[in-house]
């Protein structure tokens, strides 16, 4: 790697590639201080990255990880990136805070000439993508990120090790419908995914088949929706009551009631035909009407109550929602006015009940109930929709209503600081209990103010936390004794008041369907003729667009180019070989292949995990393949807990039935993997059972094939010999003791016998040693990179700090 202050050129290695990140040597003077992340992930300021083609990114440098912030995945994969290649970053003249980014490829042009001859270009994910790879490689835990790459990749690339705040807007995503999950199973069918037909009982009784859509459409129905009627409605919820109401069968001989109501601002209701209720003044007055109608009705019969309610129940300002069956709605209306009954001689309908409306919203296709609801329609045609039934949040979303005073982030019960616990909640006091037993009052309008200061960038949470508040904020009101006193308090409070507040994220068009499983299901029977429609080109608005007649609600369709499907497929249950062609041909497709990289450093009591995972899964591919290795998310819970009991549970509970089913109960093979054919009896997890089969089955039985039986060794999962012997047979406990070790002041820097390396700090082992490594080697000014500007691991630091020291380096 070469470097500069003008630039750093950065070689990309095939994890950097698949993993989307460049990293950035600790030894460098490109980036000044400033925009270098602690710990914890935060930084005094944050820079500008200008991609090719002209997309800018704000991020800045992982000190702890040594590489940008910023995820990079599908620029390497639309530039065809591969190993070997390298990244280049220069400083641009025109702002101190702006950086550009090119790429140097084997055999193209020097580095300075490359943001001029590439083609501009739009970084746009693949639409169709499958993750691949055997269980525990993090399939499903990459779609959350794939997913906020396609919908708020600004968010995604700001807080890229914030897993709990991209969980956090992806259940966001989830909740508004603009993501949707599905699991493939056997049983799943065209009719779950596409649409089907499904018995409604309407309000008289009558038994009737609706057309319903599946997943899959209904994404599509909301990617395609569009309003085309819209009324300022920044109106406040509060104190109006909802209703549901039908206006006509979308599908039935009075469809055209629906155009009519919207085109004259208007509801009719169609029970009661022409018979006037203006001077009815309750119940029983609208049941007398129906009889001298000569109908056959009784008080509670459902004619009688629909009319009751569109008379004397709904008021001047209450919102109507129109359904479309029960599935979707296609207006939102506010009354505006009283009842009257109009004259319907010319259509000759029952529609003479009329209430004046004013349509706030009218889509076009229907939106599906969920961007609403948080269950279907009923049939009935009128009727109140329950606090329950009803998002609020969604309605005011769809109406561009001001939003409601966010919910506290505090809740009682809640710990701040050393000791300090929430123990009363109102509208404007947290009142905490200190250590001592007393009590704390604090008013919610000084959290609010600091906060409002902190993201105006006026504070930070640092000038709180070091008690310099009001050297910054010079006329401010707020009290010094109580903000400095208890500045680690307030540090903690206004931290997680501006973590709960909502993203100003715009709401995205696009929509996302994440499958799960997705080889598990038929895929031919389930997409049926969208297998086509899928494809890039055969989207709506492309060239070659195309539609398909679907064959139970006989409408054309076509697929929207803002509808994104990402799937996982677990290699063990079916190799890509094995995958409909028609399916590949349409997928991009990523390996999410076990990385045992990510266990680094992690160790149970001499254990390496990393070198444990990577030797079972090498014997794994020579005795099977490459699909069915284990992957490394199963150890990663030895990250916060590296205990022998939580690793014989890891071993026990999923690793030893996973082989189970991998080999087909095959225990040679199994005892193989786990090298128990050359370990001590007692150190085997897979043992032989002996046994006289005389005495077992009796004289005279003669068995054509004696079969091997075999059993599970419960007491070897607890021998830290039986993990060693995983790895190297002639391992014993003797290893765990230090071959070799230096000291630096109050740390002692060892190197096992198994060529782990150890860190330990006035008696006590640290858990993470890469860092305080790291650290050792740039205060002996030790070159800590590769020569292809990788960074070394924990074992090439480690091995590097103890040649210096042990040669007198200080």
């Amino acid at each position: 790697m070469a470097q500069s202050e003008q630039a750093l050129k950065i070689e990309l290695t095939r994890g950097a590639l698949n993993n989307g990140y460049i990293s950035i040597p600790s030894r460098q003077s490109l980036f000044p201080a400033r925009f270098i992340a602690d710990d914890a992930g935060k930084s005094e300021e944050r820079f500008s990255l200008e991609l090719p083609g002209g997309r800018l990114l704000r991020t800045c440098i992982l000190g702890r990880y040594g590489r940008l912030q910023a995820r990079l995945g599908s620029l390497f994969k639309e530039l065809r990136l591969e190993a070997g290649d390298c990244a280049v970053i220069n400083a641009a003249d025109s702002a101190p805070d702006l950086y550009l980014l090119t790429f140097e490829t084997r055999g193209t042009p020097a580095p300075t000439n490359l943001i001029r001859t590439m083609e501009p270009h739009t970084m746009t994910p693949d639409l169709n993508r499958i993750f691949f790879g055997p269980p525990g490689t993090g399939k499903t835990f990459a779609t959350i990120d794939a997913a906020l790459e396609i919908l708020d990749p600004d968010l995604l690339s700001e807080h890229s090790e914030k897993r709990d705040v991209l969980k956090s807007r992806f259940d966001e995503l989830m909740a508004a419908g603009d993501i949707r999950f599905v699991t493939f199973h056997q049983s799943f069918s065209y009719e779950d995914f596409v649409e089907g037909l499904r018995a409604e009982t309407s309000d008289d009784g009558q038994l009737r088949y609706e057309v319903v859509d599946g997943i899959f459409k209904s994404l599509c129905t909301a990617a395609l929706a569009r309003v085309t009627q819209r009324e300022e409605a920044t109106i406040e919820l509060a104190g109006r009551r909802i209703w549901k109401m039908s206006l006509g069968n979308s599908l039935g001989d009075d469809a055209y009631i629906f155009e009519e109501c919207i085109e004259n601002n208007c509801a009719l209701l169609g029970y009661g035909g022409s018979t006037d209720f203006g001077d009815c003044k309750d119940r029983d007055d609208v049941f007398k009407r129906f009889v001298e109608r000569n109908e056959s009705v009784t008080r509670d019969s459902y004619p009688v109550s629909a009319v009751n309610t569109f008379l004397f129940k709904v008021k001047e300002g209450d919102l109507l929602i129109v359904s479309e069956g029960n599935m979707k709605f296609r207006a939102i209306g506010e009354v505006v006015g009283p009842y009257r009954r109009v004259e319907r001689e010319e259509q000759s309908d029952s529609y003479g009940q009329y209430r004046p409306v004013k349509w706030l919203r009218v889509y076009k296709p229907a939106l599906p109930f969920d961007q609403l609801m948080n269950n279907q329609f009923s049939q009935m045609t009128l009727y109140e929709l329950r606090e329950s039934a009803i998002d609020k949040r969604k309605l005011r979303a769809l109406l561009g209503s001001p939003p409601t005073e966010p919910a506290l982030p505090f809740k009682t019960g809640d710990r701040f600081g050393t000791g300090y616990s929430v123990v009363h909640i109102s509208s404007d006091l947290i009142e905490l209990e200190k250590p001592n037993g007393n009590r704390l009052p604090i008013g919610l309008s000084i959290i609010k103010a600091l906060a409002e200061h902190v993201r105006n960038g006026e504070l930070t949470l640092d000038d709180i936390r070091d008690k310099h508040v009001f050297e910054k904020l010079q006329d401010s009101k707020l009290e010094p004794g109580l903000i400095n006193g208890y500045s680690n308090i307030f540090l903690r409070l206004v931290e997680r008041y501006l973590a709960s507040a909502p993203q100003p994220a715009q709401k995205p068009s696009a929509k996302v369907l994440i499958i799960d499983e997705i080889n598990r299901g038929n895929v031919s029977r389930i997409f049926g003729e969208l297998i086509t429609l899928i494809e890039r080109s055969k989207r709506k608005g492309a060239p070659e667009a195309l539609e398909v007649v679907l064959p139970y609600s006989k409408t054309r369709f076509s697929v929207p180019e803002n509808v994104y499907l990402i799937a996982t497929m677990n290699t063990a249950d079916r190799s890509l070989t094995g995958l409909d062609i028609a399916l590949r041909r349409r997928f991009s497709f990523v390996e999410m292949a076990p990385d045992s990289s990510q266990l680094e450093g992690i160790e149970v009591s001499g254990i390496d995990i990393e070198e444990l995972l990577e030797t079972m899964n090498q014997r794994i591919e020579v005795l099977l393949d490459r699909d069915h290795r284990i992957g490394h998310a199963y150890f990663l819970p030895l990250r916060n807990d590296s205990t022998m009991e939580r690793l014989s549970k890891i071993f026990s509970q999923q690793v030893c039935p996973l082989l189970e089913e991998y080999f087909f109960e095959d225990w040679t093979r199994i005892q193989w993997v786990f090298n128990d054919h050359r370990k001590a009896p007692k150190h085997r997890f897979v043992t032989e059972v002996g046994g006289d089969l005389d005495a077992l089955f009796g004289d005279g039985i003669t068995l054509s094939h004696q079969r091997t039986r075999w059993q599970i060794n419960s007491d070897a999962f607890k021998l830290v010999e039986a993990y060693l012997g995983v790895i190297d047979h002639e391992r014993q406990t003797a290893s765990l003791e230090p071959e070799a070790e230096a000291r630096k002041g109050n740390l002692v820097v060892r190197r096992m016998l198994t060529g782990s390396i150890q860190v330990w700090e006035n008696g006590a082992r640290l858990p993470e040693a890469k860092a305080t490594l790291r650290e050792l080697a740039s205060e002996l000014g030790l070159n800590i990179h590769h020569s292809t500007g990788t960074e070394f691991n924990t074992r090439a630091l480690g091995n590097a700090v103890i040649k210096a020291l042990s040669a007198g380096a200080t």
